[in-house]
């Protein structure tokens, strides 16, 4: 990057082109909390296939996950990880309405459940997990509908690093598990559906989030 060019580099999943932006969660998470705290001309947003990884990649980060932050007016200082990623600019940029207290209290287990039937061979075994995942993306539901306020996002009226973890999974939700196991979240869900539509029409979700065939073709290897 020339000198006087964006101060940060951010490296997401990339897709199957390895070219536009993949589905990982985290990465979209990073993503989109980047774009909460940051103008567009602080940031480049660097796909990175993780099938077939870069040379430069691995000398840069030999774990070779990703999502990852490059700070580079701090001597390309490397931060990995969505969690730490969210801690360094929330911190460096004195952000901390942005990651309100309060969080551990909201429901968000439906993904480990979702992530047991999406990779269940037995199908004997769907019909159950289908019941755990939809008790769990009830709790949410639950959760949504019981705050005493009429904000639009789960902490408040602005998206905030909680919706930055919660929106992605839910969009694996609803296209993979749909393409794949013929899942949709129940329509009775009224409020989870309501908060759903409201992130997903926000700016920076729509900036972040992969196409759909992208979220498609990351869960394919689990249905060859």
């Amino acid at each position: 990057m020339s000198r006087g060019g964006p101060r940060f580099q951010l490296l997401v999943i990339a897709g199957q082109d390895g070219k536009c932006v993949g589905d990982c969660p985290f990465s979209q998470r990073a993503n989109m909390f980047s774009k909460l705290v940051l103008n567009p001309e602080d940031i480049d947003v660097t796909p990175v296939s993780t099938v077939d990884k870069p040379g430069w990649f691995l000398k840069l980060y030999p774990d070779g996950k990703v999502p990852v932050l490059i700070d580079r007016t701090e001597r390309n200082k490397i931060v990995p990880d969505s969690e730490e990623i969210v801690k360094y600019l929330s911190t460096l940029f004195s952000k901390p309405e942005l990651v309100p207290s309060g969080f551990e209290g909201i429901p968000t287990a439906f993904f480990p459940k979702f992530a047991a039937l999406m990779k269940n061979k037995d199908k004997d075994k769907d019909h159950q997990l289908r019941v755990e995942l939809t008790a769990e993306l009830g709790k949410l539901n639950s959760y949504i509908e019981s705050r005493n306020s009429s904000t639009e996002y789960l902490m408040c009226d602005k998206l905030t690093e909680a919706d930055c973890q919660v929106l992605p999974k839910l969009r694996h939700v609803q296209v993979a598990g749909r393409h794949y196991k013929n899942y949709e979240i129940p329509g009775e869900f009224s409020a989870l559906n309501a908060y759903i539509k409201c992130g997903e029409e926000s700016l920076v979700f729509r900036q972040t989030c992969p196409a759909d065939e992208e979220f498609i073709w990351g869960w394919s290897k689990f249905f060859l």
